[in-house]
């Protein structure tokens, strides 16, 4: 005779949904933001390890950050989406009221694909606004380590913006399943 598993287990402790603003600024300030910053930055290191005498000029900067840019739009909205929804489903945080959502979170459309490309516009925009900026105040040519620096910072701004967009996306598309 098989035992039953369902009532030998004690049931594991629920955890109340966290409010959606605070979901919305961790994920965004530290996952997208910070993390998202440092993989960027290491990888660039990664990349020029064997050319540590390198120098960058301010159209390089711009040429990588335009790239870097589109790649990272695209790539954390097609990952963020699926992560979001199952959170959604899960109860992970509490969803607003869509009518609620209010400033640049109402303009977010609520179809895929015009979504995707709002958060890729977004997140270019911001990396290369970061970049020019830089590029007035730094001085040219940068080394390797210092656009590592910089692109990481940056990254960290654009990564923040784009998955702001793609969770605002989330809870106005209504859709929480994967």
């Amino acid at each position: 005779m098989a035992k039953s598993m369902a009532g030998s287990a004690p049931a594991a402790p629920t955890r109340s949904a966290k409010p959606f603003n605070s979901y919305l600024l961790n994920k965004c300030i530290v996952g997208y933001g910070i993390i998202n910053g440092i993989i960027n930055a290491v990888i660039f290191y990664l990349m020029h390890l064997s050319e540590p005498e390198l120098l960058f000029s301010e159209a390089d900067v711009f040429h990588d950050f335009a790239l870097t840019g589109v790649l990272l739009g695209i790539l954390l909205f097609v990952i963020v989406v699926p992560l979001t929804r199952m959170d959604l489903r899960k109860g992970v945080f509490s969803g607003p009221n869509v009518a609620n959502l209010g400033g640049a979170a109402s303009l977010v459309p609520a179809s895929y694909a015009p979504a995707l490309l709002v958060a890729t516009v977004a997140a270019t925009v911001s990396l290369m606004g970061v970049g020019a900026f830089a590029c007035v105040l730094l001085p040219l040519p940068l080394t390797v380590t210092g656009l590592m620096l910089l692109k990481g910072l940056a990254c960290a701004c654009a990564g923040a913006v784009a998955g702001y967009i793609t969770i605002c996306y989330v809870v106005r598309s209504g859709k929480s399943e994967a």
